[in-house]
């Protein structure tokens, strides 16, 4: 697994060097905002920071979205319902396009093509983020606002760090969804790989340093300012160099991931069987 520095840069000079990739990041937070408004979404545009984020993290603005547009009730799983494979399918496309970026430096129909094989692997994915979600929002009442807010947080890293590479691994092996998943776990647990700190730089990142330098905060408004749009524009781009550099440090340790899970050794029970031999 490259060190996370590295896996930093080079996921952020994919995105800067794609057109493609730059023109998502410039024209998806626009689009979002105009289809959670058009859904009755009353609230601010701060949250558009997680539009383009990794899952389960961006899960959260579209859960925010839906209970603001239509409440909590049979509306808002409808909302959910709805959202949830249109996330896929925007994640899955644009995880060929950064996997095809990484191999080749460009985006051609083929890879496009490749990205549907992410889209149900991307579907489960947005599946187990909104069971992770409301599951942390079942712990808080039990835990307490402190811990209970470091269960959300434990549960939004434990997101990434376990299905962060199965979009990737989805595009490049093309296996069922279950081994996908597995062999993203796998990946994760790879020693040496520090990417739980990389996952829980992004997590704290995206939850601690984004959202409460995000201007307007919670001024509601139909139209953000401009220092808000550049804001938001300014993190999709960072969101889809994570999104590279995850792709990219699977790429490097794919060869590396096992195809099976690594068995603990037992430890020797000889030397106790001849201890109490003795006794």
């Amino acid at each position: 697994m490259p060190p996370i520095g590295r896996s930093l840069g080079r996921g952020l000079l994919t995105v800067a060097s794609s057109p493609v990739l730059l023109l998502v990041a410039l024209m998806a937070p626009p689009v979002v905002w105009l289809v959670v408004l058009a859904s009755g979404y009353e609230g601010p545009p701060a949250p558009l920071v997680y539009a383009l984020a990794v899952p389960p993290i961006s899960t959260v603005f579209d859960l925010g979205a839906g209970s603001s547009a239509v409440g909590l009730g049979p509306a808002f799983l409808v909302f959910i319902a709805v959202a949830l494979p249109l996330r896929a399918v925007a994640y899955g496309l644009l995880a060929g396009i950064i996997v095809e970026t990484l191999e080749t430096g460009r985006v051609s129909a083929h890879g496009l093509r490749r990205s549907a094989s992410a889209i149900s692997t991307v579907l489960v994915i947005e599946v187990l983020s909104f069971s992770l979600i409301v599951a942390g929002q079942m712990v808080v009442p039990l835990l307490g606002p402190g811990i209970g807010l470091l269960a959300q947080v434990a549960a939004l890293v434990g997101g990434v760090f376990f299905l962060g590479f199965a979009p990737t691994a989805a595009i490049r092996q093309g296996r069922r969804i279950p081994d996908t998943i597995r062999r993203s776990g796998r990946a994760a647990l790879l020693p040496g790989s520090q990417h739980l700190l990389f996952c829980s730089i992004y997590t704290f990142f995206a939850v601690f340093v984004v959202s409460p330098l995000a201007p307007g905060g919670t001024e509601i408004t139909a139209n953000p300012t401009l220092r808000s749009w550049v804001f938001v524009l300014v993190v999709s781009v960072l969101h889809l160099g994570f999104m590279a550099a995850l792709s990219y440090r699977w790429i490097v340790a794919e060869p590396s991931v096992p195809e099976e899970p690594v068995r603990r050794r037992q430890p020797a029970r000889q030397p106790a069987a001849r201890a109490r031999g003795r006794r």
